[in-house]
């Protein structure tokens, strides 16, 4: 029996073979397009877009995030501690916290 690395060496030259046999027989029995302008134009939709700047609105992905996370740190905490815990008041404590952090949070953005 080989060793643990040359089995690994010779398990990797195997996996790599098949591999490149497959995308090779892929490549030859794939059908072949032609490179129409409409395909290689931007997007590869078959419009033509204007060059413009494109200003994105990061404000509402930061809004979504900041709420994602407050409401995933919220679920693991409450996962795992109310699954044992001795004092079950310490994360309801913790969920209304983040409650009252969520409603300032809104309360402010709205405001802007």
């Amino acid at each position: 029996m080989l060793g643990g690395l040359t089995d690994f060496v010779v398990l990797l030259a195997i996996s790599m073979g098949v591999a490149f046999i497959i995308l090779w027989i892929g490549n030859d029995i794939a059908p072949k397009g032609k490179d129409t302008p409409g395909k290689l134009a931007p997007y590869a939709c078959g419009e033509d877009f204007p060059a413009m700047n494109i200003r994105m609105n990061v404000e509402n992905f930061f809004i979504y995030a900041v709420y994602f996370m407050i409401f995933d740190v919220l679920g693991f905490v409450m996962v795992t501690t109310l699954a044992g815990t001795v004092y079950p008041i310490i994360p309801v404590l913790y969920g209304l916290a983040s409650l009252v952090s969520i409603m300032v949070l809104n309360a402010r953005w709205k405001g802007i």
